[in-house]
This record gives structure tokens, C-alpha cells and sequence, in this order.
């Protein structure tokens, strides 16, 4: 995905990108761009609003010094030379084979410099964006499975960088090396560094499907739910009653998973400054169209690009259905990292221990003492839990409890 980021060339976000598997590479995690010298104060909030905890600068000091960073000193900040002050071989137009032959240890800091980063995405770059950051960019790619073809086409977006020149690496890396796993593990990077890099990279299998799912059913699931929150009383007041705790103390707010955007524009419409995010493509696209005020976009509560104790509220509005059990530690923790002191979150789901499918989406019931506590572990305290019998809503017959929680990050020095 190309960023809109006027001050730079050459960047986008490698989320998206096939694996050979079936899998993808995971919004976010990956983002590449020219040197950022030029970028505003507007500019850098933007990188940090996109989630990045690290930035990887590949430049010679002598760039540096030319084209200060204006990240230079940051903790997410790490600069590492991937090449020679002084280039002592040729360097062919068709192939990056010597970079990779002459720079061993500089690509192998810089590879570990991606491994070992916090979470959050990694922004790798050099001063054009192309030559070191795409050969860098391909070695990480290819080890979380996208295949040489993908990862030349994706080089190949970047102005005056042909393909070929991709698989012409590729290929020396395979001939003189026996791969790219292999030419790593030369020069010094541990199994560890190659598996934390596959991780960070790779998009969780539950997430790809989940997404398949919904994009398959955006347009369908709308019609069938366009005016389902109108006939919730008890839905609407205890969104209303969220949107008075968060007026007290008011600020950013977002919807994760957000689907077609109702209960995001019913908040709108209470005075919250809101926005939602989905997995899905199409269901961000169906939001988008049907509520224009609202802003909507591409994200996963899994991975959430929100600066650190910024947001006055956070809704999870029968969004969490669709999490594995394994998941929710984790996410919770995101959860508490976003929200800023004091500020709530609203959780909605159905009551059970069943794992219901329907349509290919697999919809995870969940008993609320069980969420409460994983709340609790991520350091969210209850603020409020009820239940709500089985009703009837456009036709449509609940069979099970919904569960309402609402949670707070503890105010500063509590």
C-alpha cells in the first residue's frame, strides 16, 4: 500500500503481500521509504500515528550529516550503515549480488536490527529508498515466505527499479549461498532472529481468514443489520452511557472492528470524535460509503498503530467474537497501552462457550467472568458488567446472554 507521505519517495507499507503458503504479510509490520530529512513536524506525527516503534536509517554517517534525521535521538531511532564508506567493488546495474557479498556484517545488523525490535512496525530506509532498503526489504520478506516473484514486483513500484534486478539477487543469493535462509545464517544471524522476523512479518492464519470472511459477506451483512442498533434500547443507552464517561474527559476515540460502521456513527453523532478500524477491506469500504463524516480504515485491533496512552475511549463492540482465546491477552494489553489514564473501554459480546461458525467466520462465545479477568490481568479495572436476556431484533432470535462489560485504564497514581 503506498503512504501518503508527501515529504518522502518510495514508501509504502508491505502488509498484504502473498506468502507462498496462502498466508500474508501483516498490515503494518513492515513499511519502507527515502530518507526522511525533509519530513514536518506533521510528517513525523504521521510516522508515529502509523505505529512504527522502529526506524532502521541504512545511510553512510557522511548522508547522515548531509540530511540530519529528525528522528536522530529517538528511542525508536537506530541507524545502521549497510554499506561501505567507500566502495571498493562493482557494482552492477542488474543485481545487488555484491552488496550482499562485500557487506555481510552490516546486512546482518541491519536484519537483527528488524528482529529484535519492539513490537509495532519496523520503517526501514536509506537516502532513495531503493537499492539498500530494497535489498534489505527482500531478505525479510523472503524469509517470512513471500515468494521471489512478489518480492521483485514489490521492488519494482519503487521509480527506476526493475524487477529484474530483484531476481537477479534472489538468484545469486540461491547460487552462491544455497538461499536466502543460508546466506544469513553465514553471516552470524541465529534461528532466532530468522523466526522472530517470521513472526513479526507474517499475518496470524485465523486473521487472513477471518478477513476472507467478512469481505465475502460486507455487503450482505449490511443490508441484513443496516437498522439493527435503532430496535436495541438497552445497546443504545449503554453506548450512551459510555459516550457521558468519555465527554468528562474528552479526546480521540476508536472502534475496533468496526465493520460497517453503525455503531461508530451512532457515537459520532453523540459528540464523540471517533473513528473505526476492520480487518476487512470491504467492510472499511461499505463504512466509508455509508457514513462519510466518520473516518474508517484498514486496521487490526491485533496490531493497533495508536501512539501510547492517547486515546479518551476504546469500543470493541462485538468485535472480540472473532479472536482466538490466545489472542485476547495480548490485545487487552493493546488495549491498555492506547488509552490514556482513566479513559474506558466498552466491550459487547454473546455469553457461552461454544465456537459458533457461520458463513466460513468462526464466532468465538465467551463467558463474561472469564473476560473480566483477562481485563483484569491486562491492568483494565471493571467499571461496570451486565447482562441482557435473549431478544428478538428484525426477525432475528438470540439464542444466548449478551455481555456488556466496561473497563478503565486506573487514573495516574491509582
Amino acid at each position: 500500500m503506498i503512504l501518503d507521505w508527501p515529504a518522502c519517495r518510495n514508501a509504502r507499507d508491505l502488509g498484504g503481500l502473498p506468502t507462498l503458503d496462502g498466508g500474508r504479510i501483516r498490515d503494518g509490520a513492515l513499511l519502507r521509504s527515502d530518507h526522511h530529512a525533509a519530513m514536518t513536524p506533521d510528517d513525523v506525527a504521521t510516522v508515529r500515528s502509523a505505529g512504527v516503534s522502529r526506524i532502521v536509517d541504512l545511510r553512510r554517517p557522511a548522508e547522515l550529516a548531509e540530511q540530519p534525521s529528525p528522528f536522530a535521538g529517538d528511542p525508536i531511532y537506530t541507524h545502521v550503515s549497510m554499506l561501505m564508506d567507500v566502495t571498493d567493488y562493482e557494482y552492477p546495474a542488474d543485481s545487488y549480488g555484491p552488496l550482499l557479498d562485500h557487506n555481510q556484517a552490516r546486512v546482518a545488523a541491519a536484519f537483527r536490527a528488524i528482529a529484535e525490535a519492539p513490537p509495532g512496525g519496523v520503517l526501514v530506509h536509506c537516502r532513495g529508498g531503493r537499492d539498500r532498503t530494497g535489498t534489505l526489504v527482500a531478505l525479510a520478506l523472503t524469509v517470512a515466505g513471500v515468494g521471489p516473484e512478489v518480492v521483485a514486483e514489490d521492488y519494482a513500484r519503487s521509480e527506476d527499479c526493475p524487477a529484474a534486478t530483484m531476481i537477479n539477487t534472489l538468484a545469486h543469493a540461491e547460487q552462491a549461498y544455497g538461499g536466502v535462509e543460508n546466506y544469513l545464517r553465514g553471516i552470524g544471524i541465529e534461528q532466532r532472529h530468522l523466526d522472530a522476523v517470521r513472526e513479526r512479518l507474517r499475518e496470524p492464519a485465523h486473521l487472513t481468514e477471518t478477513r476472507a470472511g467478512w469481505d465475502a459477506v460486507a455487503d450482505w451483512y449490511t443490508e441484513q443489520f443496516r437498522d439493527d442498533l435503532p430496535t436495541r434500547i438497552w445497546d443504545r443507552a449503554l453506548l450512551a452511557g459510555f459516550a457521558e464517561l468519555v465527554g468528562a474527559a474528552p479526546g480521540l476515540v476508536v472502534e475496533v472492528g468496526s465493520g460497517p460502521g453503525v455503531t461508530t456513527a451512532y457515537l459520532h453523532s453523540l459528540g464523540l470524535d471517533i473513528s473505526g478500524i476492520d480487518l476487512s477491506p470491504e467492510m472499511v469500504a461499505v463504512a466509508r460509503r455509508d457514513h462519510p463524516h466518520v473516518r474508517f480504515r484498514v486496521v487490526s485491533m491485533t496490531d493497533l498503530p495508536v501512539p501510547d496512552a492517547s486515546l479518551a475511549g476504546l469500543v470493541a463492540w462485538y468485535s472480540i467474537i472473532n479472536l482466538p482465546d490466545e489472542e485476547l491477552p495480548a490485545v487487552f494489553a493493546g488495549f491498555h497501552r492506547v488509552l490514556a489514564p482513566g479513559a474506558p473501554v466498552i466491550l459487547a459480546f454473546q455469553t457461552g462457550d461454544e465456537i459458533v461458525v457461520r458463513r466460513d467466520i468462526n464466532f468465538h462465545r465467551r463467558r463474561p467472568e472469564a473476560v473480566e479477568a483477562l481485563l483484569a490481568d491486562a491492568g483494565l479495572d471493571l467499571v461496570l458488567r451486565t447482562i441482557r436476556e435473549p431478544a428478538e431484533h428484525l426477525g432475528v432470535v438470540e439464542t444466548v446472554p449478551q455481555a456488556y462489560l466496561v473497563a478503565r485504564r486506573p487514573s495516574a497514581g491509582q
